[in-house]
């Protein structure tokens, strides 16, 4: 499993890594199959991730396995959230692992790699969101040091969805990265 920074020639990767994985984890959650549809084409429009990729403040990260993208993540630096007190955060906005990959060290890779930028950058805390339904997503983010550190709702259509908002302090986030 190799790690690399994307640019914008992997807008495509990204836009079929977060469907796919989006769809197969949250699709069972979403009422309306119309909704889901537009809240996937909106958010994986090759064009729109073609400007996130360029944006100073997100990076995002491949996972490529034999030379194959599987997984990537997007951090957003400067992101606060008000459920954690330090002024210094980084937001982990998404970590996606195509379904077939998940188990293969993917997820981790990324997650650690995650960890070293926020480490490398003097962040005082990770944070992340995820809705309340993802237990898988929640046991490994618990097993990777985040903690519960608050909840609230966002809307997607007509859909209002409840999420955690995890933390983890980069000291020890550094120490678990290895």
């Amino acid at each position: 499993m190799v790690i690399i920074e994307a640019n914008v020639s992997h807008a495509a990767a990204i836009a079929t890594i977060g469907k796919k994985t989006f769809r197969k984890t949250f699709a069972h959650t979403f009422r309306s199959r119309e909704e889901l549809h537009e809240y996937l084409e909106y958010t994986y429009d090759p064009v729109k991730l073609v400007k996130s990729l360029r944006k100073q403040n997100n990076v995002y990260f491949l996972a490529m396995l034999n030379d194959e993208p599987v997984g990537f993540a997007k951090v957003k630096y400067n992101s606060l959230n008000e459920h954690i007190e330090p002024v210094a955060q980084i937001e982990l906005q998404k970590l996606y692992v195509l379904p077939e990959y998940q188990g293969s060290g993917a997820g981790t890779a990324l997650l650690n790699e995650v960890k070293r930028l926020a480490y490398d950058n003097q962040a005082d805390y990770l944070w992340l969101d995820t809705p309340v339904t993802n237990e898988k997503g929640i046991r490994f983010y618990e097993r990777n040091g985040f903690g519960r550190m608050g909840r609230y709702f966002f809307t997607i259509g007509t859909q209002r969805f409840e999420y955690h908002v995890m933390g983890l302090p980069v000291a020890v986030a550094i120490k678990t990265a290895c």
